[in-house]
């Protein structure tokens, strides 16, 4: 029996309104945590309709559904106002470990990726989480000899790790500028463990928090140039290019083709095709490939970036209700 297998491909396409990618997240008060934000930041909170959603208001009957919302409502400025700033959540969330870099030495965490947030919902609003630190939890350095052994339990494992992170609130904005929203909770890591299946610790790096933050970052102007999961949207192709070399491989320069969109003149291109898993071809995309294209137009100005990158093969049904 041929069984045919799905291959999954991220796409971020980060134009001048930047994308971001989703992580799923389980045991986290996430009311409180929405809570701990919107005191923090002075953002007001709609009680009255978000009280109109609560389960109590739901179930009252007609006649005691006014009494019921003014107790709802009061209830949730009880717990707005008692919020505590330095209260440390938890949240784990299921990850995954990329390949081993050869030339960087390291393996890398999905979740802590310029551009990776995870989704909080609370009173009938989607809030993104980002954590001003996570650079300092992406990579896990490793030598070559011992790398190799590490690789191979990974990939027993399919590559996934739960995360487990402790965390506090500290303000609004992803400094990274990749998230963006009008609820976008910035927070700061205490500590991190990655557990396999066993619950056993993968990896657990040791970090230095950076400072509370409680501003959102000003807004930009709409002409400038905009920089997200550290690649310029907006510059110039001759500078872009370095950085391109520098974090994804060999560069190369096409021009326009039949099947591009209008308004590109050329593209800056990393592994063109190579996430693609096409009939015939010699390269089969393999877990943690990645492919960018960079789209200029007839200035060499970047106006669109196109991320691409390989996970490894799950169901289909699993991802779809993931989504």
């Amino acid at each position: 029996m041929i069984r045919q297998r799905l291959a999954i491909v991220a796409m971020a396409i980060i134009s001048l309104a930047p994308a971001s990618l989703l992580a799923q997240a389980d045991s986290l008060d996430e009311r409180l945590v929405a809570l701990t934000f919107h005191k923090i930041t002075g953002q007001a909170v709609d009680f009255q309709a978000a009280a109109q959603r609560s389960p109590a208001v739901m179930r009252a009957s007609g006649f005691d559904r006014p009494d019921v919302l003014k107790a709802e409502v009061a209830r949730m400025q009880a717990d707005l106002a008692s919020a505590d700033p330095s209260h440390e959540f938890v949240v784990r969330v299921s990850d995954n470990i990329s390949e081993y870099n050869h030339d960087r030495g390291e393996f890398n965490v999905m979740l802590f990726q310029p551009g990776f947030f995870v989704n909080v919902d609370a009173f009938g609003q989607r809030y993104n989480l980002v954590f001003a630190n996570a650079g300092a939890a992406r990579a896990i350095a490793m030598p070559k000899d011992e790398a190799g052994t590490f690789d191979a339990k990974l990939n027993a494992e399919g590559r996934a790790v739960t995360n487990e992170i402790h965390f506090r609130v500290t303000g609004a904005g992803d400094p990274a500028g990749s998230v963006t929203g009008p609820h976008v909770i910035r927070a700061v890591i205490a500590s991190v463990r990655l557990l396999d299946r066993a619950g056993k610790v993968v990896f657990a790096p040791r970090l230095t928090a950076s400072a509370p933050v409680t501003a959102a970052t000003p807004p930009r102007s709409a002409n400038a140039p905009l920089e997200v999961a550290g690649l310029r949207v907006g510059g110039k192709a001759k500078d872009l290019e370095p950085t391109l070399a520098r974090l994804f491989g060999k560069v190369s320069k096409q021009e326009r083709g039949r099947s591009w969109f209008a308004g590109f003149a050329s593209a800056l291109v990393v592994n063109d095709l190579g996430c693609i898993d096409m009939p015939g071809a010699r390269h089969k995309p393999k877990p943690g490939d990645v492919c960018v294209t960079a789209y200029l137009d007839a200035s060499d100005v970047v106006r669109s970036i196109r991320i691409e990158r390989v996970f490894p093969y799950i169901d289909a049904e699993t991802f779809r209700a993931t989504l």
